[in-house]
C-alpha cells in the first residue's frame, strides 16, 4: 500500500511540474506554465517609456506571468493601494516586531521577505510582450537603428554573425569589457548572449539575456532578463522577460516559451492566385512552342531560345 502511494504521489508530482499551457495573445502563441496568464498592460508611465524608442507607431503591452502576480498587477492598476496587500501586511508586522533601527538593515530584509514570498508562492518570472502595428524599419524610423536594420536584412548568415560582434563591441564600449552596457550611475547589463540572426522563413530576430543590476542606495537589486525582438506579419514585436528568484533554469524556460511562437507567416491569398495565374499561364505557352516544335515550325536553337524567355 505505502508502495502504491508513493507512485501515486510520484506521478502526481511529475504531472503537476510538466504542466504548460498556450497563451493566445494577438494570434501568437506562447508557451507558458500551467500557472500564467496575461492582461493587457495599460500602465501609462511604461507605455511612454517604450513610445519614446518607437516613436510614430501605436504601442500595445500585454503582461504574462504567474496568476498571484497578475492578480496583484491588475489590483494595482486599477487603484488598490499597494501597502493593504495581504503580502505587504505580512511583511509590515513582522518588520514591527523586529523594530529595525538601521534604515539600511531594514531594506535589505524587506528585500530577502518579498524574494522568500515569490519562492514560496512560485512568482519566478514574467514576461511583457509589446506590439507595435509597424514593421522594424518604421517602428524605429526615428532612431539610428532604421539604417542598421535595413543593412542586416541584406546580410547572410556569416555576415550577420560578424556585424553582431561589431554591434555588442559597439554597446559595451564605454565599459570596454565587450559585455556591461552602463545606462546610467544606478543601472546596469551585463550581457551573457547577444546574437542577431534570421530565422527559417528569412526573417531578421535579435535575442539576447542578461543581469540587470539597479543600484538604490545602498540596496542593489539584481534580475535575470531575456530579449526577443522580430517581425511577425510585419509587424514589430518584443517579448521581454524578467526573473527574480529561480532563475537556474530561465533560459531554456524563456526559449520554450517562445520556440514556436513566430514561425508563422500569414499567407497574401490574392499573391497565391495571381502567382497561380502566372504559373497557369506559362504552362499554356510552353504546352503551344512545345507543338510548333514537334510540328516543323520551329528549329531546336528557335525552341529553346523561345522556351528560355518564357521561363525567365
Amino acid at each position: 500500500m505505502k508502495l502504491i502511494n508513493y507512485i501515486i504521489f510520484l506521478t502526481i508530482l511529475i504531472i503537476g511540474s510538466a504542466n504548460s499551457k498556450n497563451i493566445n495573445i494577438q494570434d501568437i502563441n506562447f508557451d507558458v506554465p500551467q500557472s500564467h496568464i496575461y492582461i493587457e498592460y495599460t500602465n501609462d508611465e511604461v507605455e511612454d517609456f517604450f513610445q519614446e524608442f518607437m516613436n510614430s507607431a501605436n504601442i500595445k503591452m500585454y503582461l504574462m506571468g504567474p496568476k498571484k502576480y497578475v492578480d496583484l498587477e491588475r489590483a494595482i492598476l486599477n487603484g488598490e493601494d499597494v501597502m493593504n496587500n495581504q503580502y505587504a501586511k505580512s511583511i509590515m508586522k513582522k518588520m514591527e516586531k523586529k523594530n529595525f533601527k538601521d534604515e539600511v538593515q531594514a531594506s535589505k530584509w524587506v528585500m530577502s521577505e518579498v524574494k522568500k514570498i515569490m519562492k514560496k508562492e512560485k512568482i519566478d518570472f514574467i514576461s511583457y510582450v509589446i506590439f507595435s502595428d509597424q514593421n522594424l524599419k518604421k517602428t524605429f524610423s526615428d532612431n539610428d537603428f532604421s539604417g542598421i536594420i535595413d543593412e542586416l536584412n541584406q546580410m547572410n548568415s556569416s555576415e550577420l554573425a560578424e556585424q553582431t560582434k561589431q554591434i555588442r563591441k559597439m554597446i559595451t564600449s564605454l565599459s570596454g569589457n565587450n559585455k556591461s552596457i552602463p545606462i546610467n550611475d544606478d543601472m546596469t547589463i551585463n550581457l551573457s548572449k547577444f546574437k542577431i540572426s534570421k530565422n527559417k522563413n528569412n526573417q531578421l530576430y535579435l535575442r539576447s539575456a542578461g543581469d540587470f543590476i539597479y543600484i538604490f542606495g545602498p540596496m542593489r537589486l539584481d534580475i535575470d532578463l531575456n530579449l526577443f525582438l522580430t517581425e511577425h506579419n510585419d509587424e514589430a514585436i518584443m517579448l521581454i522577460s524578467a526573473c527574480y528568484v529561480n532563475c537556474s533554469k530561465f533560459n531554456s524556460k524563456f526559449d520554450k516559451m517562445k520556440k514556436d511562437s513566430f514561425n508563422n507567416i500569414k499567407i497574401d491569398k490574392e499573391k497565391i492566385n495571381n502567382s497561380n495565374d502566372i504559373n497557369s499561364n506559362i504552362v499554356e505557352q510552353l504546352e503551344q512552342l512545345n507543338s510548333l516544335y514537334k510540328s516543323g515550325v520551329l528549329t531546336k536553337e528557335e525552341f529553346e531560345k523561345a522556351k528560355k524567355k518564357i521561363l525567365n
